[in-house]
Protein backbone atom coordinates (compact mmCIF):
# COMPACT_ATOMS: atom_id res chain seq x y z
CA UNK A 1 0.00 0.00 0.00
CA UNK A 2 1.21 3.13 -1.38
CA UNK A 3 1.78 5.54 2.20
CA UNK A 4 -1.08 7.78 1.94
CA UNK A 5 -0.30 11.80 3.38
CA UNK A 6 -3.55 11.96 4.80
CA UNK A 7 -3.19 8.56 7.55
CA UNK A 8 -0.11 10.65 8.55
CA UNK A 9 -2.33 14.26 8.90
CA UNK A 10 -4.65 11.91 11.49
CA UNK A 11 -2.13 10.58 13.45
CA UNK A 12 -0.26 14.09 14.07
CA UNK A 13 -3.59 15.60 14.78
CA UNK A 14 -4.40 12.67 17.38
CA UNK A 15 -1.38 12.74 18.38
CA UNK A 16 -1.33 16.56 19.41
CA UNK A 17 -4.87 16.19 21.44
CA UNK A 18 -3.58 13.55 23.14
CA UNK A 19 -0.83 15.52 24.68
CA UNK A 20 -3.29 18.41 25.15
CA UNK A 21 -4.90 15.62 26.82
CA UNK A 22 -2.28 15.21 29.54
CA UNK A 23 -1.27 18.35 29.41
CA UNK A 24 -2.59 20.80 32.98
CA UNK A 25 -5.17 21.94 33.45
CA UNK A 26 -7.98 19.18 33.48
CA UNK A 27 -11.04 20.26 32.86
CA UNK A 28 -14.72 19.57 33.23
CA UNK A 29 -15.26 15.63 32.81
CA UNK A 30 -17.78 15.88 29.78
CA UNK A 31 -14.81 17.89 27.90
CA UNK A 32 -12.33 15.95 29.06
CA UNK A 33 -13.97 12.62 27.97
CA UNK A 34 -14.26 14.87 24.25
CA UNK A 35 -10.69 15.66 24.04
CA UNK A 36 -9.24 12.05 24.84
CA UNK A 37 -11.87 10.49 22.41
CA UNK A 38 -10.55 12.82 19.84
CA UNK A 39 -6.90 11.72 20.16
CA UNK A 40 -6.20 7.87 21.50
CA UNK A 41 -9.02 6.09 19.79
CA UNK A 42 -8.91 7.90 16.33
CA UNK A 43 -5.12 5.87 16.43
CA UNK A 44 -6.96 2.45 16.49
CA UNK A 45 -8.63 3.84 13.18
CA UNK A 46 -5.47 4.25 11.32
CA UNK A 47 -3.88 0.91 12.76
CA UNK A 48 -7.64 -0.74 11.36
CA UNK A 49 -6.63 1.10 7.98
CA UNK A 50 -3.59 -0.44 7.73
CA UNK A 51 -4.01 -3.55 8.80
CA UNK A 52 -3.57 -5.93 6.12
CA UNK A 53 -4.05 -9.64 6.38
CA UNK A 54 -3.35 -11.04 3.44
CA UNK A 55 0.28 -9.91 4.33
CA UNK A 56 1.12 -12.58 6.93
CA UNK A 57 0.39 -16.53 5.84
CA UNK A 58 -1.23 -17.73 9.40
CA UNK A 59 -1.73 -16.07 12.96
CA UNK A 60 1.82 -17.04 14.22
CA UNK A 61 3.21 -15.30 11.02
CA UNK A 62 1.24 -12.54 11.72
CA UNK A 63 2.62 -12.83 15.56
CA UNK A 64 6.15 -13.16 14.76
CA UNK A 65 5.88 -9.60 12.58
CA UNK A 66 3.72 -7.83 14.79
CA UNK A 67 4.74 -8.68 18.58
CA UNK A 68 8.37 -6.93 18.40
CA UNK A 69 6.42 -4.01 16.42
CA UNK A 70 4.36 -3.90 19.99
CA UNK A 71 6.25 -5.59 22.58
CA UNK A 72 9.69 -4.62 22.34
CA UNK A 73 8.76 -0.36 22.32
CA UNK A 74 6.38 -1.58 25.21
CA UNK A 75 9.51 -3.44 27.34
CA UNK A 76 12.50 -1.33 26.44
CA UNK A 77 10.94 1.98 27.70
CA UNK A 78 9.05 0.29 30.80
CA UNK A 79 12.64 -0.24 31.34
CA UNK A 80 14.17 2.93 31.03
CA UNK A 81 11.43 4.70 33.16
CA UNK A 82 11.21 2.01 36.17
CA UNK A 83 14.78 2.50 36.10
CA UNK A 84 14.77 6.29 36.58
CA UNK A 85 11.97 6.01 38.79
CA UNK A 86 13.43 4.06 40.98
CA UNK A 87 16.07 6.28 41.43
CA UNK A 88 14.77 9.93 41.69
CA UNK A 89 10.89 9.66 39.92
CA UNK A 90 9.72 8.59 43.01
CA UNK A 91 11.11 11.24 45.31
CA UNK A 92 10.93 14.39 42.94
CA UNK A 93 6.88 12.76 42.76
CA UNK A 94 5.98 13.20 46.27
CA UNK A 95 4.87 11.52 49.12
CA UNK A 96 2.03 9.74 47.10
CA UNK A 97 4.54 8.18 44.56
CA UNK A 98 6.66 7.03 46.99
CA UNK A 99 4.26 5.07 49.00
CA UNK A 100 4.13 2.61 45.95
CA UNK A 101 5.80 -0.46 46.77
CA UNK A 102 8.92 -0.91 44.44
CA UNK A 103 7.51 -4.02 42.69
CA UNK A 104 4.17 -2.53 41.83
CA UNK A 105 5.25 -0.93 38.21
CA UNK A 106 6.96 -4.67 37.58
CA UNK A 107 3.23 -6.31 38.12
CA UNK A 108 1.80 -3.59 36.14
CA UNK A 109 4.25 -4.27 33.62
CA UNK A 110 3.70 -7.92 32.99
CA UNK A 111 -0.15 -7.25 33.07
CA UNK A 112 0.10 -4.83 30.56
CA UNK A 113 -1.22 -1.62 32.86
CA UNK A 114 1.76 -0.32 32.98
CA UNK A 115 -0.13 3.29 34.77
CA UNK A 116 2.57 3.85 37.63
CA UNK A 117 5.94 3.91 34.99
CA UNK A 118 4.40 4.30 31.64
CA UNK A 119 0.75 5.25 31.62
CA UNK A 120 0.98 5.98 28.00
CA UNK A 121 1.13 2.81 26.94
CA UNK A 122 -2.00 1.42 27.81
CA UNK A 123 -2.54 2.18 24.22
CA UNK A 124 0.11 -0.60 23.19
CA UNK A 125 -1.42 -3.22 25.24
CA UNK A 126 -4.72 -2.55 24.42
CA UNK A 127 -3.55 -2.56 20.82
CA UNK A 128 -1.87 -5.88 20.69
CA UNK A 129 -4.86 -7.73 22.69
CA UNK A 130 -7.25 -5.99 20.13
CA UNK A 131 -5.45 -7.66 17.01
CA UNK A 132 -4.81 -10.55 18.74
CA UNK A 133 -8.71 -10.95 18.92
CA UNK A 134 -9.23 -9.50 15.78
CA UNK A 135 -7.15 -11.34 13.58
CA UNK A 136 -9.18 -15.03 13.68
CA UNK A 137 -12.39 -12.91 13.10
CA UNK A 138 -11.13 -11.65 10.21
CA UNK A 139 -9.67 -14.92 9.15
CA UNK A 140 -13.09 -16.38 9.32
CA UNK A 141 -15.32 -13.64 8.48
CA UNK A 142 -15.71 -11.35 5.45
CA UNK A 143 -17.88 -7.77 4.52
CA UNK A 144 -18.86 -6.43 7.26
CA UNK A 145 -19.11 -9.11 9.92
CA UNK A 146 -15.93 -8.45 11.38
CA UNK A 147 -17.45 -4.66 11.92
CA UNK A 148 -20.06 -6.26 13.74
CA UNK A 149 -18.25 -9.02 15.84
CA UNK A 150 -16.33 -5.70 16.96
CA UNK A 151 -19.79 -3.87 17.66
CA UNK A 152 -21.35 -7.13 19.29
CA UNK A 153 -18.28 -7.25 21.77
CA UNK A 154 -17.61 -3.56 22.74
CA UNK A 155 -21.49 -3.35 23.57
CA UNK A 156 -21.15 -6.73 25.45
CA UNK A 157 -19.22 -4.21 28.49
CA UNK A 158 -22.71 -3.26 28.98
CA UNK A 159 -23.53 -5.87 30.49
CA UNK A 160 -19.91 -7.74 31.03
CA UNK A 161 -19.42 -8.17 35.05
CA UNK A 162 -16.76 -5.58 36.81
CA UNK A 163 -13.87 -8.57 36.73
CA UNK A 164 -10.32 -7.90 37.65
CA UNK A 165 -8.93 -10.05 35.34
CA UNK A 166 -10.29 -8.32 32.44
CA UNK A 167 -8.42 -5.35 32.32
CA UNK A 168 -5.51 -7.69 32.07
CA UNK A 169 -3.25 -6.14 28.63
CA UNK A 170 -6.45 -3.98 28.81
CA UNK A 171 -8.38 -6.52 27.15
CA UNK A 172 -11.53 -3.97 28.34
CA UNK A 173 -10.51 -1.55 26.21
CA UNK A 174 -9.45 -4.02 23.46
CA UNK A 175 -13.69 -5.10 23.10
CA UNK A 176 -14.13 -1.01 23.80
CA UNK A 177 -11.90 0.49 21.12
CA UNK A 178 -12.19 -2.83 18.35
CA UNK A 179 -15.77 -0.95 16.33
CA UNK A 180 -12.97 1.90 15.67
CA UNK A 181 -10.58 -0.57 14.52
CA UNK A 182 -12.71 -2.38 12.41
CA UNK A 183 -14.16 0.55 10.35
CA UNK A 184 -10.89 1.61 9.45
CA UNK A 185 -10.11 -1.93 8.15
CA UNK A 186 -13.37 -3.00 7.13
CA UNK A 187 -14.66 0.06 4.94
CA UNK A 188 -11.92 1.19 2.78
CA UNK A 189 -14.76 2.01 -0.10
CA UNK A 190 -16.46 3.95 2.31
CA UNK A 191 -13.64 5.68 4.19
CA UNK A 192 -12.38 6.67 0.23
CA UNK A 193 -15.31 9.08 0.31
CA UNK A 194 -14.45 10.64 3.18
CA UNK A 195 -13.85 13.69 1.19
CA UNK A 196 -15.18 17.30 0.75
CA UNK A 197 -15.97 16.46 -2.47
CA UNK A 198 -19.53 18.41 -2.61
CA UNK A 199 -21.83 20.49 -0.33
CA UNK A 200 -24.09 17.57 0.19
CA UNK A 201 -21.15 15.36 1.69
CA UNK A 202 -19.83 18.11 3.52
CA UNK A 203 -22.88 18.45 5.25
CA UNK A 204 -23.37 15.11 6.29
CA UNK A 205 -19.99 14.98 7.53
CA UNK A 206 -20.91 18.30 9.64
CA UNK A 207 -23.56 16.98 11.20
CA UNK A 208 -22.14 13.42 11.76
CA UNK A 209 -19.37 14.92 14.00
CA UNK A 210 -21.39 17.77 15.28
CA UNK A 211 -23.87 14.51 16.48
CA UNK A 212 -20.97 12.98 17.61
CA UNK A 213 -19.13 15.22 19.64
CA UNK A 214 -22.36 16.80 20.74
CA UNK A 215 -22.82 13.04 23.05
CA UNK A 216 -19.35 12.88 23.74
CA UNK A 217 -19.76 16.30 25.73
CA UNK A 218 -23.59 16.04 26.95
CA UNK A 219 -23.41 12.06 27.30
CA UNK A 220 -21.24 12.10 30.54
CA UNK A 221 -23.63 14.58 32.57
CA UNK A 222 -26.64 13.54 31.67
CA UNK A 223 -26.94 9.50 31.32
CA UNK A 224 -25.50 6.84 33.48
CA UNK A 225 -21.29 7.28 33.30
CA UNK A 226 -20.81 3.82 32.33
CA UNK A 227 -23.47 3.61 29.16
CA UNK A 228 -21.54 7.02 27.91
CA UNK A 229 -18.35 5.37 28.24
CA UNK A 230 -19.35 2.02 26.12
CA UNK A 231 -20.70 4.47 23.92
CA UNK A 232 -18.29 6.87 23.58
CA UNK A 233 -16.68 4.78 20.68
CA UNK A 234 -19.68 4.77 18.15
CA UNK A 235 -19.95 8.66 18.82
CA UNK A 236 -16.43 8.60 17.86
CA UNK A 237 -17.09 6.80 14.65
CA UNK A 238 -19.62 9.55 13.97
CA UNK A 239 -16.96 12.21 13.95
CA UNK A 240 -14.09 10.37 11.80
CA UNK A 241 -15.59 11.05 8.27
CA UNK A 242 -15.09 14.46 9.04
CA UNK A 243 -11.83 14.35 10.99
CA UNK A 244 -10.84 12.02 7.88
CA UNK A 245 -11.93 14.77 5.11
CA UNK A 246 -10.24 17.50 6.58
CA UNK A 247 -6.74 15.00 6.95
CA UNK A 248 -7.58 14.69 2.88
CA UNK A 249 -8.22 18.38 2.69
CA UNK A 250 -4.58 19.01 3.94
CA UNK A 251 -3.04 16.49 2.12
CA UNK A 252 -4.68 17.98 -1.61
CA UNK A 253 -4.10 21.78 -0.34
CA UNK A 254 -0.55 21.38 1.67
CA UNK A 255 0.55 17.86 -0.05
CA UNK A 256 2.78 15.20 2.02
CA UNK A 257 4.00 17.06 5.15
CA UNK A 258 7.80 15.58 6.48
CA UNK A 259 6.45 16.93 9.86
CA UNK A 260 3.49 14.85 10.06
CA UNK A 261 5.28 12.00 8.61
CA UNK A 262 8.03 11.47 10.82
CA UNK A 263 5.21 12.38 14.17
CA UNK A 264 3.31 9.61 12.51
CA UNK A 265 6.60 7.32 12.20
CA UNK A 266 7.57 8.04 15.52
CA UNK A 267 4.46 8.03 17.50
CA UNK A 268 5.84 5.45 20.07
CA UNK A 269 8.41 7.20 21.39
CA UNK A 270 6.09 10.62 21.59
CA UNK A 271 3.73 8.66 23.56
CA UNK A 272 6.22 7.08 25.54
CA UNK A 273 8.21 10.26 26.40
CA UNK A 274 5.21 13.16 26.31
CA UNK A 275 3.92 12.98 29.87
CA UNK A 276 7.83 13.16 31.17
CA UNK A 277 8.46 15.99 29.43
CA UNK A 278 4.74 17.53 30.18
CA UNK A 279 5.79 17.29 33.89
CA UNK A 280 9.29 19.21 33.31
CA UNK A 281 7.79 21.72 31.79
CA UNK A 282 5.00 21.87 34.33
CA UNK A 283 7.56 22.48 37.37
CA UNK A 284 9.84 24.96 35.29
CA UNK A 285 6.49 27.18 34.92
CA UNK A 286 5.28 27.01 38.02
CA UNK A 287 8.70 27.60 39.98
CA UNK A 288 8.57 30.99 37.59
CA UNK A 289 5.25 31.84 37.95
CA UNK A 290 3.66 30.01 40.61
CA UNK A 291 1.23 27.06 40.14
CA UNK A 292 -1.78 28.86 40.40
CA UNK A 293 -0.86 29.91 36.44
CA UNK A 294 -2.52 26.62 35.59
CA UNK A 295 -5.89 27.43 36.68
CA UNK A 296 -8.94 27.57 33.90
CA UNK A 297 -5.83 28.77 31.50
CA UNK A 298 -6.32 26.80 28.39
CA UNK A 299 -4.05 28.57 26.43
CA UNK A 300 -0.75 27.36 28.45
CA UNK A 301 -2.41 24.34 28.15
CA UNK A 302 -2.25 23.92 23.76
CA UNK A 303 1.31 26.34 24.59
CA UNK A 304 2.89 23.82 26.58
CA UNK A 305 1.40 20.56 24.14
CA UNK A 306 3.19 22.88 21.25
CA UNK A 307 6.25 23.25 22.97
CA UNK A 308 6.32 19.48 23.85
CA UNK A 309 5.52 18.60 20.51
CA UNK A 310 8.19 20.81 19.30
CA UNK A 311 11.29 19.06 21.36
CA UNK A 312 10.48 15.92 21.36
CA UNK A 313 10.42 16.00 17.32
CA UNK A 314 14.20 16.12 17.60
CA UNK A 315 14.43 13.41 20.13
CA UNK A 316 12.22 11.07 18.64
CA UNK A 317 14.45 11.53 15.50
CA UNK A 318 17.32 10.13 17.51
CA UNK A 319 15.47 6.98 19.11
CA UNK A 320 14.26 6.47 14.95
CA UNK A 321 18.29 6.36 13.52
CA UNK A 322 20.01 5.70 16.55
CA UNK A 323 18.18 3.38 18.80
CA UNK A 324 15.69 1.35 16.43
CA UNK A 325 16.39 -1.61 18.83
CA UNK A 326 14.36 0.35 21.39
CA UNK A 327 11.66 0.57 18.86
CA UNK A 328 11.36 -2.90 17.50
CA UNK A 329 13.23 -1.80 14.32
CA UNK A 330 16.09 -2.42 12.21
CA UNK A 331 18.32 -0.31 11.01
Amino acid sequence: MDRKAWLDYIKFIAMFLVVVYHTPPRYDTAHEVALFNMGAPVFFFAAGYLFNIARTKNFFSFLRHRAPQILVPYTTFFILFYALWLVVGRRMAGPEEQAIDTLTPLWQYLQGTPSVVLGPFWFLAALFTMQVIYYPIKKWLSGYWPLVVALVLSLSLLIMPDVPWFRYWNLDKAFLYMPIYAVGNCCHLLVDKFSFTSPSRTLLWVLLAALGLGFLIVAPLTINPDVAYVLAPEAVILVLPFYTAVCKWLEAHCGASRIARTVAITGITYLALQNYLIGVIKMLVAKFTGPDIFDDNILLKVGIALVVMVVLYPLALLFERYLPWMLGKRR
